[in-house]
């Protein structure tokens, strides 16, 4: 066959049927897109979250301790353990809002912003040292209060003295939860101005950034004992914890870092499955190109090609095809990748510093894009092209002359069915392979898209199992502490409350057998039957009013104290007290911070302060919450009759607020779950789309008998778009089997890297419905250019292909 002769049929073939040679590069272009999307948005956020998080040089650990002067960080410095010292203070505070609401604010201030050099943060706007009076807001709370330079801001230290302070810079601060997630105003003032709004001029907390073994958490701890011990404490001032900011305690690790790592996990694994389903729906495209090419491989045959020849010139057809598909895929991935990426840099506070496209992927793209198309095609070449001459110019298909099979002959028996129906369904099993493999394609889609639903719910339940131990509608803090009796009595005199509890809460250390301390551990007085709290029991028992010497730890602490178990004592330091408790249970995870919990007399014993409590929560009625807006205005009554009390000035915190504050740590995980599924969607339908187009060309005699017989355009479209239906429901059958393993496998994965803890798996019925209405569409809708082109058909056109 002449090589001219060749290349003139392929350019011929790709040029005639526009849009078959589109479904091709589509096909493959989407796939590899994918590829490339999602894998330059892991490199990104690895690049851009986690390089610009280290290039302000996080904290190794924080000390806080009772007020102490600024040299208190010179004589930690000279210890040969600490690289740097930084002396900071941090105020509660509040904010003025839009509507005049106060909002919870982190007031901080260093001596000499411009000299920071731990924690650092990045000036966008104005300066980076405020004036007197003046105030630098992080960028997040400044987009929240849509302030810009020269505003002016109302702050409050106890919601009655206000100060009104202008905007002098705006910073951007990765260290730090964004307002987004937090909900809290992370601001900046100078100690001057600190002294102006009337407060006493002292720092309360020393940032450490250790000279070795910074990622090692136990050197990171002794470090810091040291620093106590040698320092801190010898000049006159008690510290009251150590804590070691990021991910679950590890010294340097982003914040959200078990978070990024579920969606990392997610990226990954999509990734995977775009490399597999696209193989999928190239061997069926390519497989229905040859369909309706094979009377004229029968030509060529009869004049000599032999079937090295076709073979090749078909790869070639598919090769120019991958070739368009991968240029296509290139800028496609890119902007994907770029759309992805800033979507997770507006939810966690970083910047995208470019969006490029390195050696690495690129060369991952063109060798997927240009080689596997080539491969996978490879199959239904060589068995198109195994077909001898005559069958080839005599039969109307490849599966022209395959034998009835005992399935069809089942169904040839279902009398009651409809004859275009009939059709449809034997038409749907005749062809097996290519049923196979798009089956194939709409399983995994469909799988994977209940399984994200699923994940989301058991997400979800996971929240809810958190309220677990915040079952109350308010809480207010009480600085200082109060009598018990005194704080449960002034909350009961609240019209609608039912419920008041007073708990001891204080932050203590727990004594390794080496002598070494642990980082914070917040340690929890509970009154006898506390109702606030449901706790949820992995390990053990929950404690009991008349326990002595027994406590309950969380999940949390295990983490950061691996080893530990029922039945293990430890021994609590809280100031210069020491207490050995053995551990009765283990309540799941909180999310909030390593606790242990134990009864109010314990409580008092180890504090030393009788009676004493910290907080109290209050419910208005036993067994339910109040809604948002109930528990609002309930928080604003506590804090009123608190302060005219003088028992708290705090401001409340109602579960609500706390329970958003847990989900919105997850909404960037949620996103890509979504966007997952969106995906999956569009896959498929590419798959079923192809198929059908190849089914229409399959079966072409067969309309032409039926246009023969008088059949009309609604019945031979009919015909195309149940077949659709057929398969879309079939694969939705089989998706519901395998949905419930396949997502109890990624919840579970997805859980445990966020979260560190076995998931309370929640299968999502709903997200199957929901597969169930999309697979619906997506077999009409993939099914409408097939239907319309059967219905197109003559009979001249029938007896010309056949």
């Amino acid at each position: 066959m002449d090589l001219n002769a060749r290349w003139e049929k392929i350019l011929h073939d790709i040029w005639s049927n526009k849009q078959r040679s589109l479904l091709v590069i589509f096909t493959i272009a989407i796939g590899i897109a994918a590829i490339g999307m999602i894998n330059n948005t892991v490199r990104m956020l690895k690049r851009d979250l986690f390089g610009q998080f280290s290039e302000r040089n996080p904290a190794s650990i924080i000390i806080y301790a009772a007020p102490f002067p600024e040299s208190l960080a010179d004589g930690v410095s000279g210890l040969r353990e600490v690289e740097l010292a930084e002396v900071q203070r941090s105020s509660e505070a509040y904010a003025a809002g839009e509507n005049g609401a106060w909002m919870r604010m982190n007031l901080r201030t260093v001596p000499d912003y411009n000299a920071v050099q731990i924690n650092s943060t990045l000036l966008e706007q104005g300066s980076a040292q405020p004036e007197l009076r003046g105030i630098l807001l992080e960028r997040s709370a400044a987009s929240a209060l849509d302030l810009d330079m020269g505003d002016t801001l109302t702050v409050s230290l106890d919601q009655e003295k206000v100060s009104h302070l202008v905007v002098n810079g705006i910073v951007h601060d990765m260290t730090i939860q964004p307002y987004s997630i937090s909900e809290e105003i992370n601001a900046f003032v100078s100690m001057p101005t600190l002294e102006w709004m009337g407060e006493v001029p002292y720092y309360n907390q020393l940032k450490l950034v250790v000279a070795d073994g910074k990622k090692d958490r136990a050197h990171v701890l002794d470090v810091a004992a040291q620093a106590r011990d040698r320092v801190i404490e010898p000049a006159g001032y008690q510290v009251s914890a150590m804590q070691i900011p990021g991910s679950d305690g590890e010294p340097g690790e982003f914040w959200a870092r078990k978070q990024i790592d579920g969606v990392l996990l997610v990226l990954q694994l999509m990734s995977l499955l775009a490399i597999l389903l696209s193989g999928g729906l190239v061997v069926n495209t390519i497989s229905a190109v040859l369909v309706q090419q094979v009377k004229q491989i029968g030509v060529m045959r009869s004049v000599g090609a032999v079937r090295g020849q076709i073979v090749q010139m078909y790869l070639v057809y598919v090769l120019v095809l991958s070739v368009a598909g991968t240029l296509l895929a290139l800028p496609l991935g890119l902007l994907g990748a770029w759309g992805l990426t800033h979507v997770a840099a507006g939810f966690l506070n970083f910047n995208v510093s470019q969006v490029d496209l390195p050696p690495s992927i690129l060369l991952l793209q063109l060798g997927l894009g240009i080689l596997m198309p080539v491969g996978v095609a490879m199959f239904p070449i060589l068995s198109g092209t195994r077909i001898s001459v005559y069958d080839a110019i005599y039969e109307y298909g490849l599966g022209g002359g395959e034998q009835r099979s005992r399935l069809e002959s089942m169904l040839l028996r279902l009398r009651h069915l409809s004859p275009p129906m009939l059709l449809s369904l034997r038409n749907t099993f005749r062809n097996k392979p290519r049923l196979a493999f798009t089956l194939v394609t709409l399983v995994i889609s469909g799988a994977m898209f209940s399984a994200v639903f699923s994940s989301y719910t058991t997400l979800k339940q996971q929240i809810r199992e958190l309220g677990r131990y915040v079952a109350f509608d308010v809480s207010i803090s009480i600085p200082g502490g109060a009598n018990r009796r005194t704080v449960e009595r002034e909350a009961l005199r609240l019209p609608g409350i039912e419920i008041a509890e007073g708990w001891g809460t204080t932050n203590g250390f727990i004594l390794n057998a080496d002598g070494s301390e642990s980082d914070r551990v917040e340690i929890v007085g509970l009154p006898q039957d506390a109702q606030t709290v449901q706790p949820n029991m992995v390990a053990g028992r929950w404690l009991q009013p008349e326990d002595r010497g027994l406590v309950v730890v969380n999940e949390d602490l295990l983490i950061r104290q691996p080893g530990l178990q029922v039945g293990d004592s430890i021994v609590l330091k809280v100031a210069d007290t020491k207490a050995s408790y053995q551990i009765a249970g283990v309540a799941s995870r909180h999310m909030t911070s390593a606790r242990v919990y134990m009864t109010l007399p314990e409580y008092s014993r180890l504090t030393g302060r009788y009676n004493q409590v910290d907080v109290v929560r209050v419910q208005a009625t036993p067994g339910a919450f109040n809604s948002p807006i109930q528990q609002e205005q309930l928080g604003q009554q506590l804090e009123k009759r608190f302060d005219d009390a003088q028992l708290s000035q705090s401001s409340s915190k109602t579960r609500s607020d706390i329970l958003s504050s847990f989900a919105q740590a997850f909404n960037i995980l949620l996103v890509v779950l979504l966007m997952v599924a969106v995906i999956l969607a569009i896959i498929g339908g590419l798959g079923l789309t192809g198929a059908m187009g190849m089914s229409v060309l399959e079966r072409t005699r067969e309309i032409g008998v039926l246009r023969a017989v008088g059949a009309s355009h609604r019945s031979v479209r009919q015909v195309v778009v149940f077949e659709g239906l057929t398969v879309a429901w079939l694969s939705w059958l089989i998706s519901a089997l395998v949905s419930y393993p396949v997502g109890w496998a990624l919840a579970g994965a997805l859980i445990y890297t966020a979260l560190g803890t076995q998931a309370v798996f929640r299968y999502s019925l709903p997200g199957l419905l929901v597969w169930l209405a999309v697979v619906t569409i997506i077999g009409v809708l993939s099914s409408l250019a097939p239907a319309r082109d059967a219905a197109r058909l003559t009979v001249r056109e029938v007896l010309n292909y056949a």
